[in-house]
């Protein structure tokens, strides 16, 4: 199953099990991912938290419940997942301004997006397959370990590496997490693929490459969703951010990092790779 799947079928879960406790690591083990990833794309992918998220489903459940039902206000605060009549009444007062008699009272239609438009809205967001509000992240040095080669062989090169790898381990990985450092001089580019390793203990032919501490733009792609326009998408986010951002050279060359976790799959609908542009302040 896909992340979106995934996403898609924990949203319907929730919608089904909103009178029972349900909170992100649970979600996070029924849908097989780990609490971290889980947690992070839901948010991508909804627009708010997993928290946030089911005390907004719960009440507009409520809603429904309050206009096309006669029962009781307690029945209905119970039904969506509050465990007291009190409870449920200050959270609806403070989404709503009414308390839920008064909603019933003045007969108000609730209006509630289906799950699937929920994940049309997600996809709308995208430029092609990158979502142009990256996150601003600080990582500090990163010694790759792995295979260089031209940019225009990328697929060459990594099958290199997974060769070696699986030839000679490197067993001072950090994790199984991939990167791939991409740099431009001139007309051409040069890659650099491999594992972050904790020293530079390693046996040839493994080449190592250093990446000094730096602030990126994290922009998050979806393979399967345009791929082959993020370089676009991301020169335009410098472009509208120039007054607070520039592009960071590594010497005198453009470069950019390409992280694999467990969220990438392939060409699979809901594949991740996140692309880390350097930048500093202008």
């Amino acid at each position: 199953m896909n992340h979106f799947a995934k996403i898609k079928e924990a949203l319907i879960y929730i919608d089904n099990h909103l009178a029972e406790p349900v909170d992100y690591e649970f979600l996070a083990q029924r849908f097989h991912f780990s609490p971290y990833y889980f947690h992070r794309m839901f948010s991508i992918i909804v627009g708010k938290t997993i928290t946030a998220h089911i005390r907004d489903r719960r009440l507009e459940y409520a809603c429904v419940l309050l206009s096309s039902t006669n029962n009781k206000v307690i029945d209905v605060g119970l039904d969506c997942g509050y465990n007291s009549a009190q409870s449920f009444t200050r959270a609806f007062k403070n989404a709503y301004g009414f308390f839920p008699n008064e909603y019933r009272k003045n007969g108000l239609a609730p209006s509630i997006i289906t799950v699937d438009e929920i994940i049309m809205k997600f996809t709308n967001r995208l430029k092609g397959g990158i979502i142009l509000n990256p996150k601003i992240i600080e990582q500090n040095s990163l010694i790759i370990a792995g295979v260089s080669g031209d940019g225009n062989s990328t697929g060459e090169v990594w099958s290199a590496f997974e060769k070696l790898h699986s030839e000679q381990p490197l067993v001072n990985r950090i994790s199984d997490n991939g990167y791939e450092i991409r740099v431009y001089e001139g007309e051409t580019s040069t890659v650099h693929v491999g594992f972050a390793v904790s020293d530079k203990h390693v046996s040839a032919p493994y080449i190592l490459y250093e990446l000094p501490p730096s602030r990126y733009a994290s922009f998050d792609v979806y393979v399967a969703k345009g791929y082959e326009s993020e370089n676009n998408a991301m020169d335009e986010w410098l472009k509208t951010n120039r007054e607070g951002y520039t592009q960071k050279l590594l010497g005198n060359a453009y470069y950019c990092v390409e992280y694999y976790d467990e969220r990438f799959n392939g060409d699979d609908t809901g594949s991740i790779v996140e692309i880390w542009v350097p930048i500093e302040k202008s």
